[in-house]
């Protein structure tokens, strides 16, 4: 028998109506009436062979997620009763991912190097990934308690105000990422997933730095893992739609930033373009395509309430009406914040109550986790 101590608010905060009514399917996989998303898609069959074209993977893929898609319709007996297929579409999504490492385009940075043969774009992921840590998580936010989070060194970004720099940003050029972390395979990440599970865990919490140099390890791992556990993607969210297409059938929760309301913004601060299109995009796509079950990080930055802040609270009201927001207070100058004036100092109590106020003008849910 497992024994936690858990934050009151975790077990409280299911007593919100809306918050089961929009969580409804995590929580159902929580209390074992739902099936993971992943365990459904492992037994889907697909037919195809390694050296088929990126074309046809792709056609085939759009495919099986169609196929997918029905699946979620069917009584739960009868998915929970389904046989899992030998040639899966997991492994259909792992196989196409590992072509597309052949010319990186997980992000939107679109690299395009080759990390199959050892080489490294801007996040400096081969194809090896490594984590730094792995451990049952009390301080996310409370329907997520206690969370199973793994994180994965190296990121996509190169936020100058970046609180885990020291697996994103400060190894890069100064050491061997063999010498700070633990590189893993598709069977041993699960291994680790698995012993979170028997832990306790509620959910598997891909992080980092940031999960998505990584797809290609974290779907492998997907064919290993054997527990109705919740599958849940922790990320800033710049990733390209051919990559969200990887996992988007496979994630049963979504934990994505929603950092800047506008492209320069993202530009000045993480040193990438199109900020605000790319996330935007992706955020919908979710809720439109995938499980819709998410809950987006907003950190409250100092002078940046009408240029992001309430642009990102605009964005969600509309376009996002069943995500939940968790508008975060933590925001402190870390790494080179300092070189930024506007940005070296911490929010005021009336920044971040200006915001809270606005999201509860627009009819955003955020207080139960926030």
């Amino acid at each position: 028998m497992v024994f936690r101590i858990l934050r009151s608010d975790s077990v409280s905060v299911w007593n919100e109506e809306e918050i089961l009514r929009r969580f409804s399917k995590y929580r159902g996989i929580i209390d074992g009436t739902q099936v993971a998303r992943y365990l459904i898609a492992k037994t889907i069959e697909c037919v195809y062979n390694s050296n088929d074209s990126l074309k046809d993977l792709e056609k085939l893929l759009k495919e099986k997620s169609f196929e997918f898609n029905e699946l979620l319709e069917k009584d739960i007996e009868e998915l929970k009763n389904r046989k899992t297929s030998s040639n899966s579409y997991i492994q259909l999504a792992e196989t196409l991912a590992i072509k597309y490492l052949e010319k990186c385009i997980f992000c939107e940075r679109q690299c395009e190097v080759n990390r199959i043969d050892g080489k490294e774009g801007f996040c400096l992921i081969s194809k090896d990934s490594y984590i730094s840590s792995a451990f049952l998580h009390m301080g996310e936010e409370p329907v997520l308690i206690p969370s199973g989070t793994i994180f994965f060194q190296g990121c996509n970004f190169g936020c100058v105000f970046c609180q885990n720099y020291d697996i994103s940003q400060a190894w890069k050029g100064k050491k061997e990422i063999e010498n700070i972390a633990q590189k893993v395979n598709p069977n041993q990440l699960a291994a680790i997933a698995e012993k979170l599970v028997d832990r306790g865990a509620i959910n598997i919490n891909y992080v980092g730095g940031d999960p998505i140099p990584n797809i290609h390890t974290i779907i492998g791992s997907l064919k290993f893992q054997k527990s109705n556990i919740c599958q849940l993607w922790n990320s800033n969210f710049f990733l390209t739609d051919k990559s969200l297409s990887l996992i988007i059938d496979f994630m049963d929760f979504w934990l994505p930033d929603f950092k800047y309301g506008n492209n320069e913004c993202g530009k000045k601060y993480s040193g990438v373009d199109n900020y605000f299109d790319v996330v935007a995009r992706n955020h919908k796509r979710v809720h439109e395509e995938g499980s819709g079950e998410i809950c987006i990080r907003h950190l409250v930055m100092p002078n940046h309430i009408e240029c992001c802040s309430k642009p990102i609270l605009d964005y969600v009201a509309k376009e996002l009406p069943e995500a939940v927001m968790n508008i975060m207070g933590q925001y402190r100058p870390q790494y080179k914040a300092f070189n930024y004036e506007e940005i070296n100092r911490r929010p005021t109590s009336h920044e971040i109550q200006e915001v809270r106020d606005y999201a509860e003008k627009l009819g955003i849910l955020w207080k139960p986790v926030s």
